[in-house]
């Protein structure tokens, strides 16, 4: 009896004893997925914070641009210094368009920053449009 009791004790040993080897394997799969999951949520946070100041930008371009007194290179400066004013450190690639008829429309693209680097962020486009004051 005391030989069948041992014979337990070692297998229920072995089997809960998974190895420091296996453990880390999957601290290191865990820690991966944290880090992936992270920099999914920063890439998502810095493209909803530029598709923002660009809807900004847009929305006060296509209002000077649309005044009666207004036009197309006004509507674009101030566009540019909403972005300046609220995004200057990453701005270097945004194109910022006017077209101008009965509907104004200013077209704002650039890219986010991008969490592991400047050429990895994403692209982001807004447009708005506003009938031309008479």
């Amino acid at each position: 009896m005391n030989h069948s009791r041992h014979i337990g004790r070692a297998k229920a040993a072995a089997h809960a004893d998974r190895g420091a080897v296996d453990v880390s394997i999957q601290m290191l799969f865990g820690a991966v997925a944290v880090i992936m999951v992270m920099l999914l949520v920063f890439e998502a946070t810095a493209y909803w914070h530029a598709r923002n100041v660009y809807d900004e930008a847009a929305t006060e371009g296509v209002r000077v641009a649309a005044a009666f007194d207004g036009s197309c290179a006004e509507g674009q400066a101030a566009a540019r210094r909403v972005i300046e004013r609220m995004a200057s450190g990453w701005t270097d690639r945004v194109e910022v368009q006017c077209k101008a008829g009965a509907t104004v429309t200013v077209i704002i693209r650039g890219r986010t920053p991008g969490v592991l680097g400047r050429g990895l962020g994403t692209w982001v486009t807004v447009v708005e449009s506003a009938p031309k004051e008479r």
